[in-house]
C-alpha cells in the first residue's frame, strides 16, 4: 500500500470523526436547550463543558486534515 492511500484513509477517518462528533455536538445542544426549560443548572453547565470538549477536539482533528 502506498503511502497516498494511508494518508487518504487517515483523511478519511478523521473526517468521520468530525462528523461524529457535529452529530453530537447538536445532540447536546438540543439536550441543553431542553434543560433551559426545567432550570437544571448542574446539568446544563455539564452539558455546556460537553459541548466545549468537543469543539475543541473539532479545532484539533481539522489541523490534522
Amino acid at each position: 500500500r502506498s503511502g497516498g492511500d494511508m494518508v487518504k484513509i487517515m483523511a478519511q477517518d478523521t473526517k468521520d470523526r468530525i462528523a461524529n462528533l457535529e452529530r453530537q455536538k447538536i445532540e447536546l445542544n438540543s439536550q441543553l436547550e431542553f434543560l433551559g426549560y426545567s432550570g437544571n443548572l448542574v446539568r446544563m453547565h455539564k452539558i455546556e463543558e460537553e459541548i466545549f470538549e468537543i469543539e475543541d477536539t473539532i479545532v484539533k482533528l481539522v489541523g490534522q486534515v
